[in-house]
């Protein structure tokens, strides 16, 4: 088995314990999903195949797919560990927690203090979350029969699409300002009391952030580190069976590279050579100790 792959699936098992660890104690539940499902347009990405009769997903985009199982009117609080595939045969790995049916005034709040938490717990205390809003850029935008083109500049973080529009200069010098505004305050009030409650430095509202998911709705965010090219992960607020809802998922492939690696527990080193030693390691386990047969 190679080397390297045996050390990077450690590191991401690491990740994943001390990350369920910190979603445990704020009381969300893990939920196992099956790796494929039956073609539904309510899945995202996912990599298609057919049997010859009937089309299939494997490895869908979990939030969708999560969706797709629940009953609504009740109030959820899950995370999940899984590989994610878009379109190819190999993929990525997410770490991400939803919350639905909660108080809408507070679930981007605790989802975002969790991810704050569970960050730290790994020891990554280098980071910053640029939030965005929808609802800001609707309204920018409502007037433009290129509306949908803009989204789509958005998600592709290029002014340069938003350039070639047929868009007069008044309102393209408004969308460059959007674009471009990323400070601790802004003038959208609900975003702007979000941070005051949150009260981190690394926390800032960002207009260029709209994610592209087809379920997200007003507030978005991503989670970035200057350690690391890309993302550490994103999210934001959708609904469901109109309650309300967020969401956000780490990629772990990216995340690993801030990892520093657990903190290791001291163990007790037992040798299985008698009946009292057996008993000794047996007890250690029990009472939550670690041990070391040698």
């Amino acid at each position: 088995m190679n080397g390297n792959w045996v050390n990077r699936s450690e590191k991401l098992s690491d990740l994943g314990r001390v990350l369920r660890r910190n979603f445990e104690l704020w009381n969300y539940r893990e939920v196992l999903l099956p790796s494929i499902e039956g073609y539904d347009e309510a899945l995202d990405k996912g990599t298609k195949f057919t049997d010859g009769g009937d089309f299939y997903l494997v490895k869908p985009d979990i939030t969708s797919q999560i969706l797709t199982k629940l009953n609504p009117g009740k109030s959820y609080k899950l995370f999940y560990i899984s590989e994610v595939l878009d379109g190819k045969t190999d993929g990525n790995w997410q770490f991400g927690a939803e919350y639905i049916g909660g108080d809408e005034r507070w679930m981007i709040i605790e989802i975002i203090t969790a991810i704050i938490t569970g960050l730290e717990s790994l020891g990554i205390r280098d980071f910053f979350i640029d939030i965005g809003s929808r609802a800001v850029w609707e309204s920018v935008t409502s007037d433009l029969s290129v509306e949908e083109d803009v989204f789509n500049a958005l998600y592709h973080r290029s002014f340069d699409m938003i350039d070639d529009l047929p868009i007069d200069d008044k309102k393209k010098n408004e969308i460059w300002e959007l674009f471009n505004y990323r400070d601790k305050t802004c003038e959208y009030e609900r975003l702007n009391g979000i941070l005051e409650i949150l009260d981190d430095d690394r926390l800032y509202a960002d207009f260029g952030t709209v994610r592209g998911m087809s379920y997200y709705e007003d507030l978005t965010f991503e989670i970035y580190s200057p350690e690391v090219g890309s993302p550490l992960g994103g999210g934001g607020e959708y609904s469901f069976h109109d309650e309300g809802a967020c969401g956000f998922a780490f990629n772990l492939d990216n995340l690993v590279e801030n990892f520093p690696g657990p903190e290791e527990r001291p163990r007790e080193e037992i040798s299985l050579n008698s009946s009292g030693k057996l008993k000794r390691a047996k007890e250690q386990v029990e009472a939550g100790n670690a041990i070391e047969v040698i």
